[in-house]
């Protein structure tokens, strides 16, 4: 798949990034003197400006390649926003992006670690180990970070799981009765095209959730609360033909790239 390199690193970008969310509203002035406002959803766009400073020649010819395979702005690619949660409904466990086992029993409106009432009980009903899961299509050789704030009075355990075909990590947790955010670092390193993130309990288990987050790198990162949408961007595109390059030394660049998709 076509889609903007992580660093050598494993960090999405160097920063500072900035990121811009513009939108458009139509205005009807009648001939009465009213105006009628419009929305107008189509022309909304998000626009990412990254500073590389200090890109080895392997990082700064991997963006290269994606620019000459896309020809500049021409073509879209997959970009993985580095000041985003890359989940969908991070907090809504039942919405649509969610593809949880059949057993899994959801219960929200529970107290959670930021003192409302946001969080999720999940409790398996089944006889084997089932997930709260969420399926990307993102890389599996990208480097990530899926976390999740966890509680269980009745001392269950949880395991974060990432996997792709061919490849998986897990690590368990018993959080315990009071909330703890609890992180798992995955490499799964396979040449494919979507990975699955989830929370899995044991056969019984019943564990209060709230705020999954998947961050394209090796650490998590402050949570971002997302709704119907999350931060994976399958028609990105560079915003524009050229791209600002400077070659400090043989092995040391540095680029400013602008990169724009349409809608949030």
């Amino acid at each position: 798949m076509l889609v903007f390199p992580q660093l050598a690193t494993g960090a999405a970008t160097l920063y500072p990034v900035t990121r811009q969310r513009t939108a458009r509203t139509a205005i009807n002035t009648l001939r009465d003197g009213h105006t009628v406002v419009y929305a107008d959803p189509g022309a909304a766009q998000t626009q990412w400006e990254l500073r590389g400073t200090g890109l080895t020649a392997a990082e700064w010819n991997a963006i290269e390649a994606l620019f000459q395979a896309v020809s500049g702005q021409l073509q879209v690619f997959t970009f993985l926003d580095p000041a985003g949660n890359l989940l969908a409904s991070s907090e809504a466990f039942g919405a649509a992006a969610w593809s949880n086992a059949p057993l899994i029993q959801l219960t929200t409106g529970i107290d959670d670690p930021l003192g409302t009432l946001r969080a999720t009980r999940a409790v398996n009903a089944g006889q084997v180990p089932e997930a709260v899961a969420q399926t990307l299509n993102v890389p599996g050789n990208f480097q990530y970070s899926l976390s999740v704030w966890a509680r269980s009075a009745g001392g269950s355990a949880v395991t974060l799981i990432a996997s792709t075909a061919g490849a998986q990590v897990s690590k368990a947790f018993s959080p315990g009765g009071l909330w703890q955010r609890v992180t798992l670092f995955a490499n799964l390193a396979q040449n494919t095209s979507s990975v699955t993130f989830g929370a899995q309990l044991d056969a019984g288990g019943s564990v209060d959730l709230f705020g999954m987050q998947v961050d394209a790198q090796p650490a998590a990162a402050e949570y971002r609360l997302t709704g119907a949408g999350g931060g994976v961007y399958a028609n990105a595109r560079f915003d524009g033909d050229q791209i600002s390059v400077t070659a400090q030394g043989t092995d040391v660049y540095d680029a400013v790239v602008r990169i724009v998709t349409n809608g949030y």
